[in-house]
């Protein structure tokens, strides 16, 4: 069922009388078309840094989720981006703050909306991979030392949550990392001027607050699942013409991930690398594939870095949307009841 279509006159004629307060988002249509439908699925998306949850291209990822047929998105603004506030603690956009927001957002879809995790993506673009991968840790090690000392005390799950994915477009290793390459616009660089200062690039650098570790995250995702033998599925993806991100970044997220998963008997990966000046094509269009899965293909890794995309723009790709599709074919929540091999799409 195309849940868009089948109920575009309904969302259409409620689309004012669903603009709500905060905290009422549980009366409107989405949430009741959510959940009056037992095989609904869920993408919960994380944006990037600046700006609000419509800005640019920000509400292409959105019309792209919606031809996904029973497919809901679910997103929010952070503490202190568009016309979310700093009401609660902590009182700023910090790394601590984020991560709150993230855990509060997909707490809200798993206890109040009551959205099985199974079919729940957790997809994060920029800025906003960084706040899906702390997330994803804490639902399956809250305890995990990885995660701010100074984040609110609240609930912690009773056992692992395993989402049916965990897609990052434009993923990065840590800031501190990210930023001696970074350039504003793909014009205005940040610390790449001073690498011939090596000494003040490293004093600039240990005065950054917020350091989001996301592939210390990510590393410390996978033996958490493995050990709670919990369904760990990670897509990691990049463009080629990112303007402001070097797409070298992505092989570099993925490479350590590849060599935990590659410890575990059976494991195996794949991976082809092919000129986008030839006649042949890699899979699925990408300029690099590589992935990576345990001998159950439980627990999965897989990258692509494609020709177009851009950087804001990126979470607008058909291969986001193809990500979506199989991880809910993986689950068979897309109700084929097929179980997705890797090499079906």
């Amino acid at each position: 069922m195309d849940v868009y279509l089948e109920h575009e006159r309904e969302l259409v004629s409620r689309v004012q009388d669903d603009v709500v307060e905060s905290g009422e988002f549980t009366k409107t249509l989405g949430a009741r078309l959510l959940r009056e439908d037992a095989g609904s699925k869920l993408v919960i998306n994380f944006h990037g840094n600046a700006g609000h949850l419509a800005l640019g291209w920000r509400p292409s990822i959105y019309r792209s989720m919606s031809g996904i047929p029973r497919t809901h998105t679910l997103v929010c603004d952070y503490r202190g981006f568009g016309l979310s506030t700093t009401t609660n603690a902590p009182h700023r956009p910090t790394e601590p703050g984020l991560i709150t927001d993230g855990i509060s957002i997909v707490a809200f879809a798993l206890h109040t909306l009551h959205h099985p995790a199974s079919r729940i993506t957790l997809l994060g673009q920029s800025l906003g991979t960084a706040v899906t991968a702390a997330t994803a840790l804490y639902f399956t090690d809250p305890t995990s030392p990885l995660l701010p000392s100074s984040l609110p005390q609240s609930p912690s799950p009773k056992h692992p949550e395993s989402f049916a994915a965990i897609v990052l477009a434009a993923a990065f290793t840590d800031l501190p990392t990210l930023l001696r390459s970074y350039k504003i616009k793909g014009f205005i660089p940040i610390l790449s001027p001073l690498q011939n200062y090596p000494k003040i690039a490293s004093f600039l650098s240990s005065r950054i607050e917020d350091t989001w570790p996301t592939l210390s995250r990510l590393q410390a995702l996978i033996p958490a699942a493995t050990h709670a033998s919990a369904p760990l599925h990670v897509t990691i993806l990049h463009a080629r013409n990112d303007q402001e991100f070097p797409f070298q970044i992505a092989e570099t997220v993925y490479a350590p991930l590849e060599t935990l998963l590659l410890a575990e008997e059976g494991a195996s990966s794949v991976s082809e690398r092919r000129s986008i000046q030839g006649g042949e094509r890699v899979s699925r269009g990408a300029f690099a594939y590589r992935r990576v899965e345990t001998n159950d293909g439980e627990r999965s890794v897989e990258v692509e870095v494609v020709r177009y995309g851009g950087h804001s723009e990126g979470v607008g790709w058909g291969q986001v949307s193809l990500a979506v599709r199989r991880a809910w074919r993986r689950t068979g929540a897309d109700g084929t009841g097929k179980e997705y091999t890797g090499d079906e799409i």
